[in-house]
């Protein structure tokens, strides 16, 4: 067991749980602020809460981890797909989904197509977020198992209950105000461990140099062009696919505050990104990727390597904010698309808001355990699960939620033909494997804008009321919130 590094941990964690104590009465005083935060969020402590819920574990150790073992085109790949994010997401629908008045993701698929693309939405955001919630674990695993010493799949499970609890407490509340200071834990963290390492190689040439002296590939394209178009198509429309990126937009005061937090989010995720270059570097000049049983373990060892045990504890209190930050934010998407999209709307529609917040407490609590189980044998390497999380998303929602906020004639049939066509059209790419790495979305995405094109023009156009309504997504009239579907 690493002590000090230990305390700092444990101490960090426990003070985020107490955040979701604090927050878990108002939080649980109306579906709006257990989802949504009251609608009343600012600028910078928006802009702190979508970055640290999209700088996830993948942005940290994943990034790192798959740089040195794929090398450092890979991580470029990564990393501007991900700082194109939120200038992507600003101009497309930041402003425009927050008009939409909806608190969730599949709510607005029912406001502007209807009933049955909710259904279908719920189901692949479900699925998706609990997927997405394994790298998180495994990164939860990998710190917890070099930290407390103990064995990895028994820190897979301390870690992931403990930010279930303050996620599942504390609703939207707790998880904007702990990803505000997750967001600068990570900066300060990350900034901190940059410096070092270039004091100890006396500037960057000279660390990209040993690097490339140590590992050799450090530089090389070892993947196909594919991999890396794929990887950046993945990131660069992860803010719009995401429900628990999204789902920050209806938390916002207004669309002008949504869009302003997009912007803050960028300007702190491209820090993130040059870190990043210099931690991989570092990992690479340690040439101790082939001893390691995990490449993602690949920053931990630089952490250990750079670092006195108190600021190591730092920063793998910094590691951890990256995964509970965006953990947290999947956990919230699960349970709003179980307890209020599906339960409340077609079980029970007179459901308390007490029940409903209850309801999505404990839909929490089960998909956190099932992402637990997933995760004690994960699948590979962080960046590589992420990547195929934001290739399913886009597939299925990129281009139905997009034409849905742009194009007046997308319908009903054409958003269900390019939801599930794209869905199933990655699916199958993932299991037969026929292309690269990662490359599923350069196939499956295009799929599903022409079915939904396609299908919109052979059928029906929507009513002039859903038309009328998209106009509304681009201007500041009110919206009423109440306005229904059938």
């Amino acid at each position: 067991m690493q002590v000090m590094e230990t305390i700092i941990v444990g101490l960090y964690v426990f003070f985020m749980i107490l955040i979701g104590i604090y927050f878990a009465k108002r939080a649980h005083s109306s579906e709006s602020d257990y989802w949504t935060a009251g609608r009343s969020i600012n600028t910078f402590v928006g802009a702190f809460a979508l970055f640290a819920a999209l700088a996830s574990s993948s942005s940290l150790m994943g990034a790192v981890g798959s740089g040195v073992a794929l090398g450092l085109p890979f991580l470029f790949a990564y990393g501007f797909g991900a700082v194109a994010i939120l200038p992507f997401t600003l101009f497309l629908v930041s402003g425009q989904i927050r008009r939409s008045g909806v608190s969730t993701m599949p709510e607005f698929f029912k406001q502007r197509y209807g009933n049955s693309v909710q259904i279908i939405a719920v189901f692949i955001v479900v699925i998706g977020m609990t997927f997405y919630m394994v790298p998180q674990l495994t990164a939860s695993g990998l710190i917890g198992s070099y930290v407390l010493g103990i064995d990895y799949k028994a820190a897979v499970v301390v870690l992931g209950i403990g930010f279930t609890i303050y996620a599942a407490l504390g609703g939207m509340w707790a998880i904007t105000y702990t990803d505000l200071i997750q967001g600068a834990v990570i900066l300060i963290g990350m900034l901190v461990l940059s410096v070092i390492i270039l004091t100890e190689f006396n500037g960057f040439t000279p660390l990209i140099q040993s690097a490339l002296e140590v590992t050799p590939h450090f530089g090389d394209i070892t993947q196909p062009w594919m991999s890396y178009f794929g990887l950046f198509l993945a990131f660069l429309w992860f803010g719009i696919v995401s429900p628990s990126a999204v789902m920050r937009n209806f938390a916002s005061r207004d669309a002008r505050t949504a869009r302003r937090t997009a912007v803050g989010s960028c300007l702190l995720y491209i820090f993130v990104f040059i870190f990043g270059i210099i931690i991989a570097s570092a990992g690479a000049s340690l040439g101790v990727a082939e001893t390691l049983g995990n490449r993602d373990m690949i920053f931990i060892s630089v952490i250990e390597h750079f670092m006195n045990p108190f600021l190591a504890g730092i920063m793998f209190a910094g590691l951890l904010a990256a995964i509970m930050s965006s953990a947290d934010a999947m956990l919230l998407a699960i349970s709003a698309g179980v307890a209020r999209d599906i339960y409340k709307e077609y079980f029970k529609k007179d459901a308390s808001e007490k029940t409903v917040t209850r309801l999505g407490f404990f839909i929490m609590i089960i998909a956190s355990m099932i992402g637990i189980v997933i995760a004690i044998n994960p699948p590979g390497l962080i960046a590589i699960m992420v990547g195929w999380v934001g290739g399913g998303l886009l597939s299925a929602f990129g281009f139905p939620l997009v034409l849905g906020i742009w194009w007046k004639r997308a319908n009903t049939p054409g958003a269900l033909a390019g939801m599930i066509g794209g869905s199933l059209t990655f699916l199958v790419l993932v299991i037969t494997k026929p292309f690269a790495l990662v490359s599923e979305p350069i196939i499956a995405a295009p799929v599903s804008l022409i079915l939904t094109i396609v299908v919109s023009l052979l059928t029906n156009p929507p009513s002039e009321e859903i038309q009328a309504r998209v106009d509304r997504y681009h201007t500041d009239a009110p919206v009423n919130f109440d306005e229904k579907v059938s």
